[in-house]
């Protein structure tokens, strides 16, 4: 690589904001160290200033939760999207997504330290705020429609993107919170009878998403023309199902929309397991994407966490295929491309063991440090339990350069 040509390529990966990091050309894996840790307790409150109580006795100011991370790309200020609430749905949880400011002092005797600086209600285009219960299938004059928040992402004019498990829905919002644009999902998406009831609700649908297994994921796509969701698992037409009702499949739908026009495309992305699911997507090149998927076991029992680096070039649109082989794919369809690029249970991490966490659901690249390494920071999620506190993983990456 001449001079200038490294000079270039040094300006570009030190920009932040919307640009990942750089493509592995040539399938070398980066060099990847730990960082540290920042850790929020399973009892602190956000900063909505709202300390009514939920129909279950908790507070809805109860921090945690915490389904999506994202980097805003200026200074320190990360946004750390909260879930439905506490009791999978049971209560009416107003949905909001938390600023942080994550430090990053690699060099430090506390090498990664947090704090919320502010907290966001999330309203519909009439004002009425979203509500995690699941029998708020239709909106009241006082409230929107329930909303599962799930996948997160700034938007670059200044608001934001989310995603949701319940619909799915896809919403832009602006920086206040309050809805803008609503993004139209595929119809083969969606279920026709939602229910309060999950198990209900597989057992009322045969198309569509399964029961709490919607877009989990969300990124916007390396030139920041796409948004690029992917689902949990795969929806109820793509999958078998056990005597018991269980929805089983590997093959995941993951859906390209054009942000300006609302054109889409849909790929497959096989997970290795039909235990495993997928809890986040966030774009790492032209077309390349890192999967974050894993298993539902905690501790000592969890086997699977893995960050997958995905390429969508040569994979098949799938857009008009009605149905998908829960297993093994038809010649005539060309998943996307995967390989392993982190494996947060190597030993070498210290992360595996009793205090792993069941969900870890946040990822995205943070800003440069000063050695010209990039951050990459991985959250989970607590499910707002007071014995829990929420993580936040930081590993510093060296890309490997074009040759």
């Amino acid at each position: 690589m001449s001079l200038l040509s490294r000079l270039l390529f040094q300006v570009v990966f030190f920009l932040s904001g919307f640009l990942a990091i750089p493509s592995l050309l040539g399938h070398e894996s980066p060099r990847i160290e730990f960082i540290g840790t920042a850790s929020i307790p399973g009892d602190a409150s956000d900063l909505s200033g709202d300390a009514a109580l939920l129909e279950n006795g908790e507070p809805r100011n109860r921090l945690g939760g915490f389904s999506a991370l994202d980097f805003s790309g200026k200074g320190n200020i990360y946004a750390a999207l909260s879930d439905r609430g506490p009791d999978d749905g049971a209560v009416g949880y107003p949905c909001r997504v938390q600023l942080l400011e994550i430090r990053i002092e690699s060099e430090s005797a506390l090498p990664v330290s947090v704090k919320v600086i502010r907290t966001t209600l999330l309203t519909d285009s009439q004002s009425r705020q979203f509500t995690g219960s699941s029998a708020a299938i239709e909106a009241t004059k006082k409230l929107s429609h329930r909303l599962d928040p799930e996948g997160f992402r700034f938007a670059q004019d200044g608001g934001m993107f989310v995603s949701d498990e319940y619909g799915p829905v896809l919403i832009h919002f602006g920086a206040d919170g309050r809805e803008h644009r609503r993004f139209k999902v595929p119809e083969h998406f969606l279920v026709k009878n939602p229910h309060a009831d999950k198990k209900k609700e597989n057992q009322n649908n045969h198309v569509g998403r399964a029961s709490n297994r919607g877009m989990e994921c969300l990124a916007v796509s390396h030139d920041g023309r796409y948004l690029v969701g992917l689902m949990q698992s795969s929806l109820l037409q793509d999958s078998n199902r056990t005597e018991d009702g269980m929805v089983l499949g590997r093959n995941c739908r993951l859906v390209q929309i054009d942000i300006n026009s609302g054109d889409t495309r849909e790929f497959v992305y096989q997970m290795d397991s039909t235990d495993n699911g997928n809890s986040e997507l966030l774009a790492y090149g032209p077309d390349e994407y890192i999967v974050l998927e894993r298993d539902s076991h905690a501790g000592k029992d969890a086997r699977y966490r893995k960050l997958i680096h995905i390429n969508l070039e040569g994979a098949t649109d799938v857009a008009r295929e009605k149905r998908l082989p829960a297993d093994d794919l038809s010649q005539n369809i060309t998943p996307v491309s995967r390989h392993v690029l982190l494996d947060l249970l190597e030993e070498q991490w210290g992360l595996a063991g009793e205090s792993m966490p069941e969900k870890i659901e946040g990822l995205t690249f943070g800003p440069v440090l000063a050695d010209g390494r990039r951050t990459l920071l991985v959250g989970t999620d607590n499910d707002f339990e007071l014995a829990n506190a929420s993580l936040i993983w930081v590993f510093a990456v060296t890309p490997v350069l074009p040759e």
